[in-house]
Protein backbone atom coordinates (compact mmCIF):
# COMPACT_ATOMS: atom_id res chain seq x y z
CA UNK A 1 0.00 0.00 0.00
CA UNK A 2 1.62 3.40 -1.12
CA UNK A 3 2.07 5.92 1.45
CA UNK A 4 1.11 9.71 1.07
CA UNK A 5 3.41 12.11 1.91
CA UNK A 6 1.56 15.77 3.24
CA UNK A 7 3.93 18.60 2.76
CA UNK A 8 2.00 21.52 4.54
CA UNK A 9 2.59 24.82 2.20
CA UNK A 10 4.13 27.74 4.21
CA UNK A 11 2.54 30.61 5.20
CA UNK A 12 3.93 33.49 3.62
CA UNK A 13 1.28 35.83 4.64
CA UNK A 14 3.01 37.09 7.73
CA UNK A 15 6.31 37.35 5.92
CA UNK A 16 4.75 39.86 2.97
CA UNK A 17 2.96 41.83 5.79
CA UNK A 18 6.02 42.93 7.78
CA UNK A 19 8.31 43.30 4.50
CA UNK A 20 8.12 47.11 3.82
CA UNK A 21 8.00 47.64 -0.27
CA UNK A 22 11.12 49.59 -1.42
CA UNK A 23 10.66 53.53 -1.58
CA UNK A 24 13.16 55.77 -2.94
CA UNK A 25 11.58 58.79 -1.03
CA UNK A 26 11.95 56.74 2.10
CA UNK A 27 15.46 56.17 0.76
CA UNK A 28 16.54 59.71 0.55
CA UNK A 29 14.78 60.61 3.37
CA UNK A 30 17.81 58.36 4.95
CA UNK A 31 20.48 60.53 3.07
CA UNK A 32 22.39 63.19 5.67
CA UNK A 33 23.75 65.61 3.32
CA UNK A 34 25.20 69.12 4.11
CA UNK A 35 23.33 72.27 3.23
CA UNK A 36 23.92 75.64 3.84
CA UNK A 37 21.27 77.91 5.75
CA UNK A 38 21.04 80.56 2.91
CA UNK A 39 20.32 77.96 0.48
CA UNK A 40 17.28 76.20 2.16
CA UNK A 41 15.90 79.68 3.28
CA UNK A 42 16.00 81.22 -0.34
CA UNK A 43 13.68 77.94 -0.76
CA UNK A 44 9.50 78.61 0.28
CA UNK A 45 9.38 75.28 0.76
CA UNK A 46 11.71 75.07 3.32
CA UNK A 47 12.09 78.83 4.80
CA UNK A 48 8.91 78.93 7.48
CA UNK A 49 10.65 75.65 8.40
CA UNK A 50 13.68 77.14 9.09
CA UNK A 51 12.83 80.06 10.41
CA UNK A 52 10.42 78.88 13.09
CA UNK A 53 13.33 76.41 14.24
CA UNK A 54 15.55 78.93 14.56
CA UNK A 55 12.67 80.71 16.80
CA UNK A 56 13.53 83.45 14.05
CA UNK A 57 9.56 83.96 12.98
CA UNK A 58 8.75 85.40 9.46
CA UNK A 59 9.55 88.98 10.47
CA UNK A 60 12.53 89.20 8.07
CA UNK A 61 13.79 92.34 6.15
CA UNK A 62 11.68 93.05 3.04
CA UNK A 63 13.00 95.46 0.61
CA UNK A 64 11.29 96.99 -1.79
CA UNK A 65 14.25 95.77 -4.85
CA UNK A 66 11.53 98.49 -7.57
CA UNK A 67 12.07 101.33 -5.67
CA UNK A 68 13.74 103.88 -8.24
CA UNK A 69 14.80 106.20 -5.53
CA UNK A 70 14.98 103.96 -1.99
CA UNK A 71 16.13 106.79 0.53
CA UNK A 72 18.35 105.71 3.39
CA UNK A 73 17.87 107.43 6.64
CA UNK A 74 20.40 107.07 9.10
CA UNK A 75 21.65 109.55 11.78
CA UNK A 76 24.47 112.59 11.48
CA UNK A 77 26.84 111.13 14.05
CA UNK A 78 28.80 107.96 12.05
CA UNK A 79 32.24 107.89 13.83
CA UNK A 80 31.54 107.00 17.21
CA UNK A 81 30.19 109.87 18.92
CA UNK A 82 27.79 110.17 21.47
CA UNK A 83 24.12 111.63 19.90
CA UNK A 84 22.91 114.78 21.27
CA UNK A 85 21.90 114.81 24.65
CA UNK A 86 25.36 111.91 25.43
CA UNK A 87 24.01 108.66 24.99
CA UNK A 88 25.77 106.08 23.55
CA UNK A 89 25.95 104.44 20.76
CA UNK A 90 24.77 101.55 20.71
CA UNK A 91 27.20 98.86 19.44
CA UNK A 92 26.31 94.83 18.46
CA UNK A 93 28.99 92.37 17.73
CA UNK A 94 28.04 89.64 14.80
CA UNK A 95 29.13 86.75 14.08
CA UNK A 96 29.15 86.33 10.30
CA UNK A 97 30.23 82.87 8.89
CA UNK A 98 33.46 82.23 10.54
CA UNK A 99 34.31 86.09 11.38
CA UNK A 100 33.40 88.54 14.28
CA UNK A 101 32.13 91.69 12.65
CA UNK A 102 32.57 94.58 15.23
CA UNK A 103 31.22 98.11 15.55
CA UNK A 104 27.87 97.27 13.82
CA UNK A 105 25.42 100.50 15.33
CA UNK A 106 22.49 100.26 15.90
CA UNK A 107 20.44 103.35 14.51
CA UNK A 108 16.52 103.91 15.10
CA UNK A 109 15.98 106.07 12.12
CA UNK A 110 17.70 103.80 9.56
CA UNK A 111 16.04 102.15 6.85
CA UNK A 112 18.09 99.56 5.44
CA UNK A 113 21.31 97.61 7.09
CA UNK A 114 24.20 99.19 5.44
CA UNK A 115 27.42 97.90 4.87
CA UNK A 116 30.62 99.58 3.43
CA UNK A 117 32.43 98.16 0.57
CA UNK A 118 36.15 96.96 2.28
CA UNK A 119 34.53 95.42 4.95
CA UNK A 120 32.43 93.49 2.87
CA UNK A 121 35.41 92.04 1.28
CA UNK A 122 37.12 91.31 4.41
CA UNK A 123 34.35 89.13 5.81
CA UNK A 124 34.48 87.25 2.00
CA UNK A 125 30.49 87.80 1.34
CA UNK A 126 29.54 88.30 -2.16
CA UNK A 127 26.43 90.65 -3.78
CA UNK A 128 23.91 88.62 -4.80
CA UNK A 129 21.52 91.52 -6.35
CA UNK A 130 21.56 94.47 -7.64
CA UNK A 131 20.37 97.46 -6.09
CA UNK A 132 19.37 100.88 -6.36
CA UNK A 133 21.63 104.36 -5.39
CA UNK A 134 20.41 105.49 -1.99
CA UNK A 135 19.77 109.22 -1.11
CA UNK A 136 21.08 110.32 2.81
CA UNK A 137 19.24 113.00 4.76
CA UNK A 138 20.93 116.05 2.90
CA UNK A 139 19.65 114.49 -0.47
CA UNK A 140 23.33 113.87 -1.50
CA UNK A 141 23.63 110.49 -3.67
CA UNK A 142 25.22 107.17 -1.93
CA UNK A 143 26.95 104.95 -4.54
CA UNK A 144 24.99 101.26 -4.18
CA UNK A 145 27.04 98.38 -5.26
CA UNK A 146 24.23 95.96 -4.66
CA UNK A 147 22.36 93.89 -2.04
CA UNK A 148 23.36 90.83 0.20
CA UNK A 149 20.50 88.79 0.58
CA UNK A 150 19.19 86.92 3.66
CA UNK A 151 22.24 86.33 5.08
CA UNK A 152 22.15 84.29 8.50
CA UNK A 153 24.45 86.11 11.51
CA UNK A 154 24.33 85.23 15.11
CA UNK A 155 25.28 87.85 17.92
CA UNK A 156 28.67 87.09 19.20
CA UNK A 157 27.40 87.73 22.95
CA UNK A 158 24.70 84.91 22.66
CA UNK A 159 25.02 82.90 19.55
CA UNK A 160 21.97 81.08 19.76
CA UNK A 161 20.02 84.21 18.64
CA UNK A 162 20.33 83.87 15.00
CA UNK A 163 18.52 86.64 12.70
CA UNK A 164 18.19 86.59 8.73
CA UNK A 165 19.23 89.81 7.06
CA UNK A 166 19.42 91.98 4.19
CA UNK A 167 22.48 94.01 3.85
CA UNK A 168 22.94 97.54 1.34
CA UNK A 169 26.37 97.28 0.21
CA UNK A 170 27.77 100.95 -0.65
CA UNK A 171 31.23 102.53 -1.45
CA UNK A 172 31.19 105.19 1.78
CA UNK A 173 34.09 104.74 4.30
CA UNK A 174 34.62 102.30 6.65
CA UNK A 175 33.56 104.69 9.95
CA UNK A 176 31.98 101.40 10.95
CA UNK A 177 31.07 97.65 10.27
CA UNK A 178 27.78 97.91 9.73
CA UNK A 179 24.74 100.13 9.92
CA UNK A 180 21.73 98.67 11.41
CA UNK A 181 18.51 99.83 10.57
CA UNK A 182 14.98 100.28 12.66
CA UNK A 183 13.78 96.98 11.12
CA UNK A 184 16.46 94.87 12.66
CA UNK A 185 16.18 96.18 15.93
CA UNK A 186 11.91 95.46 15.39
CA UNK A 187 13.38 91.79 14.35
CA UNK A 188 15.92 91.44 17.54
CA UNK A 189 12.63 92.27 19.70
CA UNK A 190 12.92 93.16 23.01
CA UNK A 191 13.71 96.33 24.84
CA UNK A 192 16.65 98.99 25.00
CA UNK A 193 17.71 100.71 28.04
CA UNK A 194 17.33 104.27 27.88
CA UNK A 195 21.51 105.13 28.98
CA UNK A 196 21.96 102.30 25.78
CA UNK A 197 24.44 100.15 28.28
CA UNK A 198 22.21 97.00 27.70
CA UNK A 199 18.99 95.89 25.67
CA UNK A 200 17.23 92.51 26.62
CA UNK A 201 15.98 90.36 23.93
CA UNK A 202 14.00 87.21 24.03
CA UNK A 203 15.89 83.98 23.21
CA UNK A 204 13.76 80.65 23.24
CA UNK A 205 11.68 81.93 25.51
CA UNK A 206 13.79 83.22 28.31
CA UNK A 207 15.02 87.11 28.92
CA UNK A 208 18.79 87.97 28.39
CA UNK A 209 20.96 90.92 28.70
CA UNK A 210 22.57 92.30 25.28
CA UNK A 211 25.47 94.32 25.99
CA UNK A 212 26.33 97.14 24.31
CA UNK A 213 30.17 96.30 22.77
CA UNK A 214 32.84 98.91 22.71
CA UNK A 215 33.80 100.60 19.53
CA UNK A 216 36.68 98.70 18.14
CA UNK A 217 39.31 99.81 15.57
CA UNK A 218 39.66 97.12 13.59
CA UNK A 219 35.95 96.07 12.39
CA UNK A 220 36.94 92.13 10.95
CA UNK A 221 38.40 90.05 12.79
CA UNK A 222 38.76 85.73 12.84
Amino acid sequence: MATKLVVDKPDFSNLLKNQTLFSIENELSKLKISIPLTKLVNKNVYRTQVLKALNIGEKIDDLNLSDDQPKLLFGTELEGKPQEGGVPLFYVNLNIHDKILHSTMLDSGASHNLMPKKVMEKLGLDITRQYKDLYSFDSSKVRCLGLIKDLCVTLAQIPTKILVMDIVVADIPPKYGMLLSHSWGEKLQGTLQMNTTYATIPVFDQQRRLYRETLMKYMVIS
